[in-house]
């Protein structure tokens, strides 16, 4: 492909027959063309080897990695009971920590992570870019070795988030949603330094709690964005998180073209939502799960089944906890800012859970029922 500028025709002649031989040189040097002259995108080849994680395939035949490393950091300690945050230095402190970001997603993908879950709202963005820039430069890293779900479309937190990263749904008509969405979407890829996001969600179905009549027409126009998105290639997935099956049945019959891909929604051994479950899997949704290990050593790693049943397969409670919602279907997304347990997140395919300890499982979350504290999908209208 020969490109002219019209400063090269003010060129004498001779240098300018010249530079019209070198052209196709230049071309090829600077876009990667082929030699039947069309422009190759792929610049490089990453030094990666091959990864073993498991996918699952998407209703329009993306592979999305089913296990995924988090990067929603926050210390959200402090409360009426708990005066002080967990940070020593900063005993005020309440919100997220996006610089826990840079060392645990660059341990994870050294560790063979593929798939990277954030949001607009975590803040981690500009750290994941940086991370991934740092590993595309020194060649261990291309775009198409990583998977990455983000998601917006998220309702203000009075303390907890800020202007621009949540939006003030409930006083937002649908055309103000639409135009607030796709400028959400293009600060998300530039805060990413890509062009293109693999699955792009909208974070909650409205304003926590909200029962605004109009819920439903701003998330139809906030799902037509993303419609449009998909189809420009922005996105090569589009899915929802934190709906229930009212919602998503609703989004279809308003006017939605295109079925989510994704439904991300809070779920482990002790928090289960069977009927958003059953929706998905009748409708062909594929299911990610955030919080899958709960509140961690405060609860559910601790359970005697789970630490019985983790003794006996000779791996960690995490393991088992993330490995029952793997066989259930789910893809999972941990989080962690340890090496170890990091390593120990992913190692989740080298044993399997039988008929009977899966049923074992599957009553903890009737018997506890017990989630992270984010209201229920149901408190939405």
């Amino acid at each position: 492909m020969t490109i002219f500028f019209k400063p090269f025709l003010s060129l004498r002649p001779p240098l300018l027959a010249i530079l019209i031989l070198l052209l196709p040189s230049i071309n090829n040097l600077t876009l990667g063309a082929s030699s039947n002259g069309s422009c190759d995108s792929t610049l490089s080849t990453s030094s990666k080897p091959p990864q073993n994680i498991p996918s699952i395939t998407l209703h329009n035949g993306v592979r999305m990695p089913i296990v995924a490393v988090g990067t929603c950091f926050r210390d959200c300690s402090k409360s009426d009971t708990q005066p002080t945050s967990s940070l020593p230095s900063n005993p005020n402190f309440f919100g997220f920590l996006p610089e826990r970001t840079y060392y645990a997603l660059s341990t994870a993908l050294d560790l063979g992570y593929n798939h990277i879950d954030t949001a607009l709202v975590y803040r981690s963005q500009k750290a994941i870019g940086s991370v991934l820039a740092q590993k595309m430069t020194q060649g261990e890293l291309v775009r198409e070795d990583i998977f990455i779900t983000t998601k917006l479309f998220h309702g203000s937190m009075e303390g907890l988030t800020r202007q621009g990263s949540t939006l003030d749904l409930d006083n937002m008509s649908p055309e103000e949603v639409s135009k607030a969405i796709e400028a959400q979407f293009e600060l998300i890829l530039e805060e990413l330094g890509v062009g293109y996001v693999d699955c792009m969600l909208l974070h909650w179905p409205a304003i926590m709690d909200s029962k605004s009549e109009l819920n439903p027409a701003r998330r139809l126009a906030a799902w037509k964005v993303l419609e449009s998105m998909y189809q420009r290639g922005w996105a090569r997935s589009i899915g929802v998180s934190n709906f229930n099956e009212f919602h998503l049945e609703e989004l279809m019959q308003n006017g939605a073209s295109i079925l989510p891909m994704v439904n991300q929604i809070e779920a482990s051994v002790y928090k289960q939502w069977g009927r958003i479950y059953d929706y998905c899997q009748e409708k062909g949704i594929a299911i990610m799960a955030y919080s899958p290990l709960g509140l961690g050593n405060q609860s559910l790693l601790t359970d005697p089944i789970i630490l019985q049943i983790a003794e006996l397969k000779n791996v960690s409670a995490s393991q088992v906890a993330l490995r029952y919602l793997i066989q259930k279907g789910y893809a999972v997304l941990p989080l962690s800012t340890s090496e170890k347990r990091l390593k120990s997140n992913l190692d989740l395919f080298s044993f399997e859970l039988t008929d009977v300890e899966m049923s074992r499982l599957a009553d903890l979350s009737y018997l506890k029922d017990e989630g992270i504290g984010l209201p229920s999908p149901y408190d939405m209208r």
